[in-house]
């Protein structure tokens, strides 16, 4: 149970509806601080969703061949379908998606750092398919899990379902990559230094640091932000062993686990010329 301070009896009230396994279906139960938090979640998903089309589309004039051309429009076309799912949600709230999209000041639009680097080859693209698409279903397939409002829950079944093809489809391009030549491999190595720390730092601060605490009071949200860290960390590596690139961690026989060999760097000391830590 999550500690939660100056709650109103009727905050109580719906957290004890939630706790009991009560998913909340109307807008009418919500108190103040739950449709709050709720749609602050709803407007950094769906903004997020926004960047992360715009980011992929700078990978198609890479894409080698048709085929890997078809593959980048699919992973937008999804991309936009993920923007539209939680922006008609997060349009019950009274807020456009249209002008958050389009007119909103982008020094205040909400977006993960590394969608503000272009890709810079196909190779770079399915190395993030694989390590940063892994990331963001961890943050979605918590909300469909575990969210006590449950529109929320049904619109991510489908959300969930092509963010699992996106980074199967970039661990199987990995892989390929990875073994075609020693250029190419080069290649796939250098792309997972770049990436690594952003999967790292993509669920944000550590939890004793981290502002939202309402997503764990009232059960948006099961996962803290560490969890799925972990949970990322444990996954990503199993992955980097199964194909065999290097990134800066290793199993620690005593926690029968994958550990960082140190602390990673933040997003401020990313270079923006050079992409490198």
């Amino acid at each position: 149970m999550v500690e939660a301070t100056d709650l109103t009896p009727e905050d109580q009230a719906l957290i004890d509806r939630i706790q009991a396994g009560e998913l909340i279906e109307n807008m009418e139960d919500f108190t103040p601080r739950y449709r709050a938090v709720l749609q602050k979640t709803l407007e950094i998903a769906a903004q997020g969703e926004v960047t992360v089309l715009t980011w992929a589309y700078t990978a198609y004039a890479t894409a080698p061949d048709l085929g890997a051309k078809i593959a980048v429009s699919s992973a937008i076309q999804d991309e936009v379908g993920h923007a539209h799912q939680q922006g008609m949600l997060l349009e019950r709230f009274g807020v456009s998606m249209q002008e958050k999209a389009f007119d909103e000041d982008p020094n205040r639009y909400i977006s993960f750092p590394i969608m503000e680097f272009p890709v810079r080859s196909y190779i770079e693209f399915v190395v993030a398919q694989g390590l940063l698409d892994r990331a963001g279903r961890y943050t979605t397939y918590d909300l469909e899990l575990h969210c006590s409002f449950a529109p929320y829950r049904r619109a991510l079944k489908k959300v969930n379902f092509e963010e699992a093809f996106h980074f199967r489809h970039g661990a199987h391009w990995t892989d390929f990559y990875w073994n075609q030549n020693e250029e190419t491999r080069q290649a796939v190595q250098d792309a997972v230094d770049w990436i690594f720390p952003w999967g790292y730092q993509w669920y944000g601060r550590p939890d004793h640091m981290k502002s939202m605490t309402d997503q764990m009071t009232f059960g948006i949200r099961a996962w803290s932000n560490d969890t799925m860290r972990e949970k990322w960390l444990q996954s990503a590596c199993k992955f980097a062993k199964r194909v065999g690139f290097k990134v800066p961690a290793h199993f620690d026989e005593a926690q029968d686990k994958y550990v960082l060999d140190e602390d990673q760097p933040v997003p401020m000391v990313a270079n923006n010329e050079t992409h490198e830590w």
